[in-house]
């Protein structure tokens, strides 16, 4: 098992081997519990992945969210206490890519994300712990990956309909919206996504991958954070007319060309 350092520069370090605002419905908020929910039978075959963030006098850093990404499960999120602790919780037993990467508004960190490279079962704990920098005002780093979320334990969407708030599978048209163009608009949930001084949401782009290969951008027409989760952005795109036959496509964002993760999501005609 190897894992690598993502520097603030953008390099990467190998080691090893080592052993619109809108008030949220109920259904978002449960889907959102459920993303941040550790199953509870990992407790048997389960690794952990836990450590501190600190700043630079030793002192814990509260509330910075600690975001696990999987190639094969999709995104898990924790939070930092008090003393800058976390723990994330992880199936045991299984190979992975995974990447841990701490986030907090008006905050960098030191590495920004940690990867690891898993060829073997991993087992027991790993410890990696972040150094944290405070600024007064957002800097756009280069190389930050932004972090489309998932439904617990998938590489699902966390998405909903922007008008009805269901979930997928998601119509290209919907009689039921707001536009006079009846295009449904999906509502995306993402982390680690902070604009700069006197940047707008044009730095952030949107696209649809299906099975073949064809790409298909999406309109972004608001971005914006979360009501009472200044951590989590809402994302709200455009589905075009040429995915409806797709039964399924890969949704990702980039942020200053830097992309994300790439999430499914079921569509129909």
């Amino acid at each position: 098992m190897l894992f690598c350092v993502i520097k603030k520069s953008g390099d990467i370090v190998y080691y090893g081997p080592v052993n619109g605002p809108l008030k949220l419905p109920r259904l978002l908020f449960l889907l959102i519990a459920l993303a941040l929910a550790a199953h509870e039978s990992y407790a048997q075959s389960s690794f952990t992945i836990s450590g501190s963030v600190k700043d630079s006098g030793g002192n814990g850093i509260a509330n910075v969210t600690m975001v696990l990404l999987s190639d094969a499960a999709g995104t898990q999120i924790a939070f930092t206490d008090q003393n800058g602790n976390y723990a994330l919780t992880y199936a045991g037993g299984v190979s992975h890519n995974l990447r841990v990467t701490p986030s907090k508004p008006g905050w960098i960190f030191s590495p920004l994300a940690v990867i690891f490279v898993s060829t073997s079962p991993l087992f027991g704990n790993i410890p990696i712990s972040f150094e944290g920098t405070q600024f007064p005002i957002p800097v756009p780093l280069p190389f930050q990956m932004p972090f489309l979320m998932t439904q617990e334990n998938s590489l699902r969407a966390l998405a909903l309909d922007s008008a009805t708030w269901v979930a997928e599978p998601f119509g290209v048209a919907n009689i039921h919206n707001f536009s006079t163009d009846q295009r449904t608009r999906l509502s995306l949930f993402a982390a680690n996504v902070e604009l700069g001084a006197g940047e707008t949401s044009s730095i952030i782009t949107a696209q649809a991958e299906n099975s073949t290969g064809q790409i298909f951008p999406l309109t972004l027409e608001f971005f914006g954070a979360v009501p009472n989760f200044p951590w989590l952005k809402q994302i709200v795109v455009k589905l075009p007319d040429e995915i409806a036959n797709s039964v399924e496509v890969r949704v990702s964002i980039k942020v200053r060309d830097t992309a994300s993760n790439k999430v499914l999501v079921k569509v129909k005609p």
